[in-house]
């Protein structure tokens, strides 16, 4: 049962001195609690809540929008997201979510009856049903299970590649341990064979940092919920220059098209689509409430840098590790070079101690997820090593 620590443990009684990034102040004070759960939903930074504040105005007042912002925000957007991935503007296809770019990949890649896909063993549900919505259409979805331990890593993916393989996609990060597949690998030889290359980038994108220019993915799709900091409904998707022009776009909408913005001849052109990745754009793309907020936190991003969020991180995993023992927690995930993102998986020493923790955490404000049965722990640049001294602290107060 739950012995009774304090709620919030004041920083006052901690043994370890507060190690709070100047990024901090620039978010809420989460009502009190402890947030160490990025993974799930990041929160709006201050800069990103005036913009939305701006946006509700342009929605209050209407006759201050101008013509050119249909065609100007979604362009910001885009040149945002290409400055974060090191990647040209024209690859950028703007998304209400990772799903959206795998559903993307499902529909409209050129897979054909027997072509075979690979999907790795606990793939998010995202990464799953889009696939296999294709077996309708004779294409085999195989699951590839780990040749040894708990994770599925590109060695097991390229093992199982067999002659009818055709694509294979995968989380970057897993969203339930954290593990991190070396897509640089897996895509060189994807590459070699012939494969396309799909990369869910739910819980890597603005948590670990890569340039997306300097690997073989064909196409990359992400949220902008998590740790982009940015509104619910956002996201986009990689698309690689090579396969733009294999994609069949599928659902047209009237900014894909060509000319669509002169509105004194509609309906009167040809289909020909935009050139880039952005005929592949969601419609109404230019939400004023989801894009100012979206562009806010990436600029806020830009400014502290995704390689100080992925060092912020590894630093609080690394004192919330040194001291597991007294939580009688350990952990879960893969921590080889490498293999390391923003989620820390911990366990107990059974199921039932694993989710007596989770409980008593949630009750005394301390916010992390259960995810396969792993308490996940995903903090960010706002967190600070007090908040992990809470975690301990309540944690080993579990019996």
């Amino acid at each position: 049962m739950m012995q009774a620590p304090p709620k919030h443990p004041t920083r006052e009684r901690l043994k370890v001195p507060d190690e709070a990034t100047p990024w901090k102040r620039h978010f809420s004070d989460f009502g009190g609690k402890i947030y160490l759960d990025c993974a799930a939903q990041g929160p709006f930074p201050s800069e990103t809540i005036e913009a939305v504040r701006r946006a509700l105005r342009l929605k209050e007042h209407p006759e201050e929008i101008p013509g050119s912002l249909y065609e100007s925000l979604p362009g910001q957007a885009r040149e945002a997201v290409a400055r974060l991935l090191d990647c040209d503007p024209d690859s950028v296809a703007l998304a209400s979510g990772a799903s959206h770019g795998l559903n993307l990949a499902a529909r409209s890649l050129p897979l054909e009856r027997g072509d075979e896909i690979l999907l790795a063993e606990g793939e998010f549900p995202a990464n799953v049903y889009p696939w296999l919505n294709r077996a309708s259409d004779g294409i085999s979805i195989r699951r590839v299970s780990p040749a040894a331990g708990r994770f599925v890593g590109e060695k097991d993916l390229i093992g199982a590649i067999g002659p009818r393989t055709r694509l294979i996609a995968v989380s970057h990060v897993a969203f339930a341990t954290g593990y991190r597949t070396d897509v640089k690998t897996l895509g060189e030889t994807c590459r070699e064979r012939g494969i396309f290359l799909v990369v869910d980038g739910a819980q890597s994108v603005g948590a670990v940092d890569f340039k997306v220019s300097e690997l073989p993915i064909d196409l990359l799709a992400t949220s902008g919920d998590k740790w982009l900091l940015g509104p619910f409904g956002t996201g986009f998707t990689y698309i690689h220059p090579d396969i733009l022009e294999r994609l069949r776009v599928r659902d047209v909408n009237w900014m894909s098209v060509e000319g669509s913005s002169n509105l004194g001849e509609p309906g009167g052109g040809p289909l020909r689509f935009r050139e880039g990745a952005r005929r592949f754009d969601i419609p109404e793309a230019a939400s004023f409430l989801n894009l100012h907020g979206l562009i806010a936190s990436l600029s806020f991003l830009a400014r502290v840098g995704i390689d100080s969020v992925e060092n912020h991180t590894r630093r609080l995993h690394d004192h919330l590790i040194r001291g597991l023992d007294s939580a009688r927690l350990r952990v879960a995930s893969d921590l080889s070079p490498g293999r390391r993102s923003g989620i820390l998986a911990l366990e107990g020493s059974s199921h039932e101690h694993t989710r007596a923790v989770f409980r008593g955490l949630r009750e005394h404000g301390v916010v992390v997820s259960l995810r396969d049965n792993l308490i996940r722990v995903s903090p960010h640049i706002y967190n600070t090593r007090a908040d992990i001294e809470s975690f301990l602290e309540t944690a080993a107060g579990v019996r």
